[in-house]
């Protein structure tokens, strides 16, 4: 019987630690090391809070700045592509202060739906990107927003760093 109980207690632990790895910070941890000073541009689709495949854009450590494609699912890296990177070079991407992220991608899902909530919406899915701009300035989660059937509801772009929303397009009352 205590056997019984302990295994039922341990069931929701598991269940909610299982997806660990599609969380944007989690699956970072899938980068090889010659990588993970170098993203520039984390980014994913379909989103509820988790997608499956995460989109990294980063440059080689040392002298190689080649810029990579790379694509990541369940937690492992399962492309790596180099590219020329044109809109990483043009757009001034910096590489992204990843110490300084205190909000993952759950995190910000959790505020968009909040906003929604406030708004009488309801988000069914999200994309995702976080990149910055500068490197002193703090890395910025955009977050497109979608209904229930797929429908655009709106943008909103929030500090990576505390969830501070400085950007919405879409939900005019704060929750």
């Amino acid at each position: 019987m205590k056997l019984l109980l302990s295994l039922a207690l341990l069931v929701p632990f598991f269940a909610l630690h299982a997806g660990d790895h599609a969380g944007a910070l989690s699956s970072l941890n899938a980068l090889p090391a010659k990588y993970k000073d170098g993203v520039l541009k984390l980014s994913a689709d379909n989103a509820n809070p988790n997608p499956e495949t995460w989109y990294v854009v980063a440059q080689r450590g040392g002298s190689d700045s080649d810029i990579h494609n790379l694509t990541i699912e369940g937690g492992q890296v399962i492309s790596d592509k180099r590219t020329i990177g044109l809109r990483e070079i043009f757009g001034q991407a910096s590489p992204i202060s990843l110490a300084r992220v205190a909000v993952d991608s759950r995190d910000a899902f959790a505020i968009a739906q909040r906003y929604a909530n406030a708004n009488g919406k309801t988000v069914g899915s999200v994309s995702f990107a976080l990149q910055q701009k500068g490197g002193s300035s703090a890395p910025i989660w955009s977050v497109w927003c979608y209904g229930p059937s797929g429908s655009y509801q709106g943008l909103l772009q929030m500090l990576a760093t505390d969830g501070t929303v400085i950007s919405n397009d879409a939900f005019p009352i704060k929750p």
